[in-house]
C-alpha cells in the first residue's frame, strides 16, 4: 500500500510540474506579447515560483499557496519541517521579477484531509477556465483555503470576470468566492 501511495505521489508531482511548466511557457510568451499589466506580471511570477516549488523533491508544492501582488510573494500552508520552509522561501527568492518574499508558512501538520479539499477545489476552478474558449486561465489565479476561493488576475471583459466567477462559485466544496479579478 505504502509503494503504491508513493508511487501516486511521483506521479501526481509530475503531472503538477508539467503542467505548470506549460503554464509557465504560455503565460511568458503572453506577457512577452507586449503586455504591461502589473497583475499578468504578478500571475507569470506565481507560476514561475510554483513550478520551482513543484520541482524540487523535499518540497510538497499541494501543501503550499503562492500569491503575488506588485511584484511581491506571499507564502501561506504548511511543511513538516524548518528546512522546508527555508528552501521554499529560497526557492521564491531567487525567482526572477520577485522583489520580496513574505514568508507565512508554519512547520507544523495541517489536516491531509483539508489540505487535499483545498487542492481539489482549486484544481476543478482550474479546468473549469482552460475548458472554458472565452477566457484565458494563464492570467488568473485561483487561491482556496478552507473552501474559500480568491480570484486574482486579470481579463479583457467585465463579462469574463462574471464567467469566471460563476465557474468558482458552481464548483462543489466552495464555501465563498472573493473576486478580485480586474477588467483591463
Amino acid at each position: 500500500m505504502r509503494v503504491i501511495l508513493a508511487n501516486m505521489k511521483n506521479s501526481v508531482r509530475i503531472v503538477a510540474v508539467v503542467t505548470l511548466a506549460i503554464a509557465l511557457i504560455i503565460v511568458s510568451a503572453c506577457a512577452s506579447g507586449g503586455s504591461t499589466s502589473e497583475n499578468s506580471a504578478d500571475a507569470a511570477i506565481t507560476s514561475k515560483v510554483k513550478t520551482r516549488l513543484a520541482s524540487d523533491p523535499e518540497i510538497n508544492p499541494f501543501r503550499i499557496d503562492v500569491d503575488t501582488n506588485a511584484s511581491v510573494v506571499t507564502l501561506n500552508g504548511t511543511v513538516k519541517r524548518e528546512s522546508q520552509r527555508e528552501e521554499a522561501e529560497k526557492l521564491a527568492e531567487t525567482t526572477t521579477g520577485v522583489l520580496s518574499v513574505v514568508n507565512e508558512i508554519s512547520v507544523g501538520d495541517k489536516a491531509f484531509s483539508e489540505t487535499t479539499d483545498d487542492v481539489w477545489i482549486t484544481t476543478k476552478i482550474t479546468s473549469k477556465l482552460t475548458a472554458d474558449p472565452e477566457i484565458n486561465p494563464f492570467t488568473i489565479d485561483v487561491d482556496c483555503h478552507r473552501g474559500v476561493v480568491t480570484l486574482t488576475g486579470s481579463v479583457n471583459r467585465a463579462s469574463q470576470r462574471i464567467e469566471v466567477e460563476k465557474h468558482a462559485t458552481e464548483t462543489k466544496g466552495v464555501r465563498k468566492v472573493v473576486n478580485k479579478i480586474t477588467v483591463k
